[in-house]
């Protein structure tokens, strides 16, 4: 548990994983009954870009700041927008677990998982205002396994390890099965990262295989076989909410101009 998220806060990945996961979360909540989310790998909460460890890479300048500077952008950049934009003011960025806190209705639930024990603290400070969110300590796999299939029987679960443990790609392959026979019809979304010597193809076909219904999306700063750097990232939606891929895909001409790299996309 070396990885600490605080040196790349906002940085273009963040961006792209966490506009996927607004729109989610904003389709969602077009049904007045109540939903459930599980953020398997939820980290701090919230994220000071002043300090030094942010100072340090400065990645949010090419993420989320270039993102915020992008004036009379479509709805559903300015739905992102305006979920950063108080943090923002200060220079600080929420991670996953508060944005979707934040757009929650009383109606639905969060379980923000975080295995790091300092990490899990600030977590629980950072949540602590909001009454429908729980925070759990546990391995991010077996908090999904013991929290699936969800008593609303709608929602989501999102995946995005720090990719420490070489045999990531492999285990995530191997939890897609007992994800869809524990709950089929849930939406799960899955970041990674693209790097030359990591095995995408590999969770690209095992995602393909898993059913009829799926979206990868991927954002690419250099090209995906280059040697020795982080190339991109991607987000697997396994049975996407209706309209979520069509509406990311139609924001790729503005993402790509701010952020400065380029798209693909698959859909089974």
């Amino acid at each position: 548990m070396n990885y600490r998220h605080i040196y790349h806060a906002g940085n273009f990945a963040d961006v792209m994983k966490h506009l996927a996961l607004v729109l989610c979360i904003d389709y969602l909540k077009q049904k007045e009954k109540g939903f459930f989310v599980l953020d398997a790998h939820g980290g701090c909460g919230l994220y000071d870009l002043k300090s030094e460890q942010a100072q340090k890479t400065k990645e949010y300048e090419a993420g989320i700041a270039a993102l915020m500077a992008v004036q009379e952008a479509p709805d559903d950049i300015q739905l992102y927008q305006r979920q950063i934009a108080k943090d923002w003011k200060r220079k600080h960025y929420p991670g996953s677990p508060l944005l979707i806190a934040r757009m929650l209705r009383p109606q639905d639930q969060l379980l923000a998982n975080e295995l790091h024990p300092e990490d899990v603290q600030t977590l629980k400070a950072n949540l602590g205002g909001f009454e429908n969110a729980r925070v759990l300590q546990m391995d991010a796999y077996e908090a999904i396994r013991a929290h699936i299939p969800p008593t609303q029987r709608r929602g989501l679960v999102l995946i995005d390890p720090p990719f420490e443990k070489k045999d990531e790609f492999q285990t995530l392959v191997k939890q897609m099965k007992e994800w869809k026979k524990r709950w089929p019809t849930g939406t799960y979304m899955i970041w990674y990262p693209i790097k030359a010597h990591l095995p995408v193809p590999e969770l690209h076909e095992a995602a393909q295989n898993w059913g009829e219904d799926v979206f990868i999306w991927e954002f690419l700063k250099h090209p995906r076989h280059q040697a020795e750097t982080f190339n991109g990232s991607g987000v697997i939606l396994l049975n996407p909410p209706y309209q979520v891929p069509g509406r990311l895909s139609i924001l790729e001409n503005i993402l790509r101009h701010a952020l400065r790299g380029i798209f693909e996309t698959y859909k089974t």
